[in-house]
């Protein structure tokens, strides 16, 4: 089959209508999932984590207008590769019968390069805080070229063997979620586990960031899935209801299993949704609602033990994209062999193995290892040749500095330090002390009392005083309001905390 351009100018404005709308709400998953992730760091990888996922809306599309929506969607050259023949998008306001029949092709290009930005950005997650920036923006071009594209060619272009050869994946389970779960983890194996990585730590700083995240992630993913239909239309509908069954049902798997198990987890109900989004994503239009109820439960439920048990893995993936995009990736691949129908969607649907198809499963399992192979070999035959080439680990004193420093030289925490430093001398000044004593007097120390009174109390340093002064300040009411006004005549690093027993 031919993709062929023809002129059109009476476009179905609704069909069109959706896809533009579905092609913003998807842009808004990658800052979305900037907020997700940034939410998830330690603090003095805050501002990188953030551009990780911001500067892949800029390589990527760049890439995606030149030369990648052609690669992926254009005129093919075989049934693995598409070729230079929509290079630019030099198309213009035509349709094409099979990607955009009701509407231009340049609204599909602008969907579809949507999701080949998110794709990348997901990947940032599993190498936080110690991939040197100028790799990292190398990877993701080359990786968007030799991984992303023929991947997006074979289960979605117009003669993609896994397409030909009946994979289904309705929205981007392999495509999307498997491919970046297993190349966040084939990366996170070359870079080496962070120079300070703990197993059993967190260091999530920031939970409304995660939260707010997870909230915007959610509304976009009606874009991802409902967009998938190409239309404003039944489809479409099916598709929504869907994804917003499993999210709400990943949710609620994950709510019901840490109340059972004593307390319910902030950070972990952001990821229930995520799991039951990322699961249903390839069935979303081939399957009745219930079946999606159930795929996501599955699936979240899966996933909770696994990151139950990530101590035990010998791999540092920061914010779990393996398990959660490419072990709910291939669940959700998985189980779209069994409970697809062809009567739900009889223009692309097939029945399942629970419909009497059971050969749907082989096709599925065809797929995801396609997936799983294929990025794993990409992954690594990139990362290898640009570590060699320029180094893409952070020296490990970078690395405990912390990214925003060492790459961005910037510190999102210093408007927060300078509120603090200001109200420090606010209460200074009603306690009746001299503007020029609060300039150049003392420290802005916390002090921690432990609930167990074996336990020693510890004072930390957090402001240096340029200035000793041998001036005696009467504190008591400052210590009231639970501040220490240290009158030492001793500098503090401000690169260095040193807890001080009490």
């Amino acid at each position: 089959m031919e993709n062929t351009t023809t002129s059109q100018s009476n476009h179905d404005t609704g069909d069109n209508a959706w896809m533009m709308t579905s092609a913003a709400l998807v842009l808004l998953m990658t800052p979305a999932l900037a907020f997700f992730y940034g939410g998830l760091v330690d603090r003095k990888n805050v501002l990188n984590q953030l551009f990780l996922s911001f500067i892949c809306m800029g390589i990527i599309f760049v890439q995606w207008v030149l030369f990648g929506f052609s690669f992926a969607f254009g005129p093919p050259v075989s049934a693995g590769f598409g070729s230079f023949g929509w290079a630019v998008l030099r198309f213009g306001e035509s349709d094409n019968k099979i990607y955009s029949p009701t509407y231009p092709l340049l609204t599909y290009a602008l969907y579809q390069g949507t999701f080949a930005i998110i794709t990348p950005a997901l990947i940032s997650g599993a190498i936080v805080g110690r991939m040197k920036l100028i790799p990292y923006m190398i990877f993701i071009f080359i990786w968007t070229t030799v991984c992303y594209d023929p991947m997006a060619h074979w289960v979605w272009g117009s003669n993609g063997w896994l397409k030909h050869l009946g994979t289904l994946d309705f929205a981007g389970g392999t495509v999307v979620h498997i491919l970046a779960g297993v190349s966040g983890l084939v990366a996170s194996l070359i870079l080496g586990k962070r120079s300070d990585y703990d197993p059993h730590s967190t260091t999530a700083h920031n939970l409304p960031f995660t939260i707010l995240g997870t909230c915007l992630l959610w509304v976009g993913w009606s874009g991802f899935n409902g967009g998938s239909s190409n239309g404003a239309n039944g489809i479409a509908a099916l598709a929504l209801i869907n994804t917003h069954a499993a999210a709400a049902t990943g949710l609620v798997t994950w709510v019901v299993i840490d109340a059972i198990r004593g307390h319910v987890s902030i950070s972990g109900s952001c990821i229930g949704p995520i799991v039951g989004l990322v699961a249903v994503t390839p069935a979303c239009g081939f399957v009745q609602p219930g079946w999606a109820l159930l795929i996501a439960s599955i699936t979240t439920v899966v996933v909770y033990f696994l990151l139950l048990n990530k101590h035990h893995m010998h791999f540092d993936d920061t914010l779990d994209v393996a398990i959660v995009h490419g072990c709910g990736g291939i669940l959700g691949a998985f189980l779209t062999g069994l409970f697809p129908e062809k009567s739900v969607n009889l223009k692309d649907g097939v029945d399942g193995a629970f419909y009497g198809r059971p050969i749907q499963l082989w096709y599925q399992i065809a797929g995801i290892l396609t997936a799983i192979g294929f990025a794993a070999a990409c992954t690594a035959g990139i990362l290898f040749p640009l570590d060699w080439i320029m180094g893409i680990r952070l020296a490990t004193e970078d690395e405990l500095e912390g990214l925003d420093l060492t790459e961005h030289g910037e510190n999102w925490q210093v408007t927060a330090s300078r509120a603090v430093n200001d109200l420090v001398k606010k209460v200074l000044e009603e306690q009746g002390v001299t503007k020029e004593e609060a300039e150049d007097n003392g420290t802005l120390e916390l002090h921690y009392n432990p609930k167990n009174p074996n336990k020693k109390a510890f004072k930390i340093p957090l402001v240096k005083r340029i200035k000793p002064s041998d001036s005696q300040i009467d504190n008591d009411s400052v210590n009231n309001n639970h501040f220490e006004h240290n009158l030492n005549e001793k500098k503090f690093d401000d690169d260095e905390i040193d807890k001080q027993p009490n």
